[in-house]
């Protein structure tokens, strides 16, 4: 199975119900799923906003973090390291990216290789990934 590489905006439409996720979560049932280990926090503080907002209950969270935390295991993790940082650094400086799209983009990057697939929803991100040579999707 092909591997992608999921930006948050694309992996928390997996666990909240919004305009995407049936999109989303075909393509996590087409690829193996990878993604950043920056992702995590992102997911925590993205899902947690949504509680903050009233749209997701207390319970509704803890179970839905919990779906997630344990939803690792079966996902490529990218950690982070001081090259992703490095490389990060230089796609500010190229296209243009916020702090956290860098190390979204350098994290796909790091995977290349295995990664061809790079699926956000993110329209900026989408266009420096295209230009880096990814297939982006959806």
């Amino acid at each position: 199975m092909e591997v992608a590489f999921f930006d948050t905006s694309a992996l928390v439409k997996r666990y909240h119900i919004e305009r995407g996720s049936s999109i989303v979560n075909e393509l996590m049932e087409t690829y193996v799923v990878a993604i950043s280990e920056l992702a995590i926090l992102e997911m925590t503080s993205a899902l947690n906003r949504r509680f903050l907002s009233g749209e997701l209950t207390k319970r509704k969270l803890d179970w839905v973090l919990e779906r997630f935390y344990s939803d690792l295991e079966n996902y490529v993790v990218v950690t982070i390291s001081s090259e992703t940082i490095s490389l990060a650094t230089s796609l500010v400086l190229k296209h243009g990216l916020k702090t956290l799209d860098s190390l979204q983009l350098a994290s796909a990057l790091r995977i290349k290789d295995e990664a061809s697939v790079f699926v956000t929803f993110d329209e900026k991100l989408k266009t420096a990934a295209e230009k880096e040579g990814f297939t982006v999707l959806p």
